[in-house]
């Protein structure tokens, strides 16, 4: 748990900063701490600080550093004893032995500031994949920062107008991304990357990126051996040393294998939470989840929730995401995150095994692209569309035709990932937000990353370097992120270990996918670790049963929402579009429940954040 924020600037005012810091008490309920000195504002919640007097150094930290005990035994080696408890003392002790090189030693999730006097200089980092946010707005000499955007917005000079760029990234893959948010002018520290801001200027560089290096001679059983290694270590790091931890339990291996270790170093059962939909179907992993638990031994929990959670939750949802967020799963960790609030500090996360080895169904689709190049266009570029668009309810069969054919990689990675296709884009968005748009191209992020990983890289982990540059930091980590804080909690990823990551862009594809079969060499790391049924269960999507809702209970609120005289007369959006999505997802003629929820969070967040409505 922890926040951090902080203004550098000509007259930074302790007003603001401390009313911004207590914007984000959420994060940190342990305690406040602020330090002022000419031109410079810091604050944080949680965690203690750093300071140092008589060097005028002081450190802020909102995260963990799992290695602090080693970097401790090596500070002190090297003449730098680390004199208080807490990670900020060690991030400050490590700036003043190695500088901004100490990021390469430091093992954890972490959005950090660093303000030294003597070089009248503030540095700002982030970890390396994002498991932890860090916002900054640098305008008229100014430069603030924050764990969240409404801690920034705390200031009422700050300007409240929508990105363009932002809409145009939103509308395409449900998340902003590239750096932006939708507020113009307060950006996004991409992961694993460096801010300086100091008297030469403001700079911002990475710190840490990911080469792509198959080991071509390793056996799958020696792969394996180091995954199960890194993961038992990455779960023992993860884990508080009171106790007071617990985990999100699916149905599925990753969740159950992470529990599994937890197990192993617990001194009595671990906690359990799993969440399970009224409407049961597709969206209930409630039966699976509950085999995991037995056959662990945890003490399990359980929530079942229904439509009328979603709409008595929402607009809190939307005010801590503090951008519309597209993803709908975001709601189940809200709720997992109040089912466990009160009961454990830190949860303990699957998530990671389908974004590093290949679970996901694009990533098994992949695979037929070249195949796919090789046939007519004619077949592939007319006729398998015409024919697959008089299907409405088949989306992932329209997605097929649609990708594939598509020669460029890059473009073919973005194009797994759009929600909303161009041709619908272009239709929505009214005349004049159209053309604000129109100078930005969504999938420019996957060409850079594409060119950046390398012609040589294997296919399948190119499309995963570019995924976990681009698609994770939005949708996975933000989803996580921010209920789970909203809530007292810290959530824990292990997957999510940089060795991990490391090791698995040294992995193929071939021991990654092999036909259907989805993270091969996972599945074989944690045998006899994870239950036998979950490691051998397909791929289940964590989503929220919008689809049915929308058509049924939900269709009223939807159409209040959307079509009234505000949302008509906001000018982004045509309200003749919105209307027939919505009459043609409530016929059952097509599917348009992700469109419908990502306009209705774009809405609700524009009336909480620029309308200023009451949460």
């Amino acid at each position: 748990m922890g926040a951090i924020y902080g203004e550098l600037g000509p007259a930074p005012s302790a007003g603001t900063g401390e009313r911004a810091i207590d914007i984000l008490a959420h994060r940190g309920r342990a305690g406040r701490w602020t330090w002022a000195a000419d031109g410079v504002f810091i604050a944080s919640r949680g965690p203690a600080p750093a300071c140092d007097a008589d060097d005028g150094r002081v450190a802020v930290l909102d995260g963990a550093i799992l290695n602090a005990g080693q970097l401790r035994a090596e500070l002190s080696r090297r003449g730098h004893a680390v004199r208080g408890p807490g990670d900020a003392e060690v991030v400050l002790r490590a700036f003043e032995c190695w500088g901004a090189g100490f990021l390469e030693r430091v093992n954890g999730m972490f959005a950090l500031a660093i303000w030294d006097a003597g070089a009248k200089t503030l540095l700002l980092a982030r970890d390396r994949v994002g498991e932890r946010p860090l916002y900054y707005l640098d305008a008229a000499g100014r430069l603030a920062f924050a764990s969240e955007i409404k801690a920034i917005l705390a200031d009422d000079s700050v300007g409240r107008r929508v990105d363009p760029h932002a809409l145009a990234n939103f509308l395409t893959f449900a998340h902003t991304g590239a750096g932006v948010t939708m507020f113009e002018g307060i950006r996004k520290l991409p992961p694993g990357h460096l801010l300086v801001a100091g008297p030469a200027g403001l700079t911002v560089s990475p710190w840490w990126d990911l080469r792509i290096a198959e080991r071509r001679h390793a056996s799958d059983g020696e792969l394996a051996g180091e995954v199960r290694s890194l993961l038992e270590d990455a779960v023992a790091l993860r884990m508080p040393d009171d106790g007071s931890v617990g985990a999100f339990l699916s149905g599925g291996v990753d969740s159950s294998a992470v529990v599994a270790l937890m197990q192993r170093r617990s001194r009595r059962p671990v906690k359990t939470f799993t969440l399970a939909y009224d409407d049961g179907g597709p969206f209930d992993e409630l039966r699976e989840a509950r085999l995991n638990a037995a056959a662990l031994g945890t003490e399990h929990h359980e929530v079942r929730v229904s439509h009328t959670e979603l709409l008595a939750h929402l607009h809190t949802l939307v005010y801590h995401y503090d951008e519309p967020l597209g993803i709908a799963a975001g709601f189940n960790f809200h709720v997992l995150s109040r089912c466990a609030q009160g009961s454990v500090d830190v949860v303990l996360t699957g998530d990671g095994g389908d974004e590093l080895f290949g679970g996901y169904r694009r990533h098994v689709a992949e695979q037929l692209s070249s195949p796919c190049q090789r046939l007519p266009d004619v077949l592939t570029r007319r006729l398998v569309p015409v024919a697959v668009g008089r299907l409405p309810r088949l989306g992932r069969t329209r997605q097929l035709a649609t990708v594939l054919p598509i020669a460029d990689p890059a473009l073919r990675a973005a194009a797994w990932l759009t929600v909303l296709a161009p041709e619908l884009r272009a239709e929505l968005l009214s005349a004049e937000a159209r053309q604000r748009s129109a100078q930005f191209d969504p999938s420019a992020i996957y060409r850079s990353l594409y060119a950046g990983a390398g012609p040589a890289g294997d296919p399948l982990n190119r499309q995963l370097y570019a995924e976990l540059k681009a698609w994770l930091p939005d949708t996975l980590f933000e989803k996580t992120d921010k209920p789970t804080m909203a809530h007292g909690i810290e959530a824990r990823m292990p997957l999510f270990d940089h060795r991990l990551v490391e090791l698995a862009f040294a992995i193929g594809s071939r021991q990654k996918i092999r036909g259907l079969a989805t993270k091969r060499v996972l599945r074989r790391a944690v045998k006899g670790l994870a239950p036998e049924h979950a490691r051998r269960r397909a791929k289940h999507g964590f989503t929220i049963p919008l689809d049915p809702w929308f058509r049924g209970p939900l269709a009223p609120y939807l159409r209040e929402v959307l079509l009234d005289e505000r949302a008509r007369g906001r000018g982004y959006f045509e309200p003749a579009v919105v209307a027939r999505l919505l009459d043609e997802h409530v016929s059952g003629r097509r599917i348009w429940d992700r469109a419908l929820w990502m306009l209705l969070n774009f809405e609700l967040w524009h009336r909480v954040y620029l309308d200023g409505e009451a949460v």
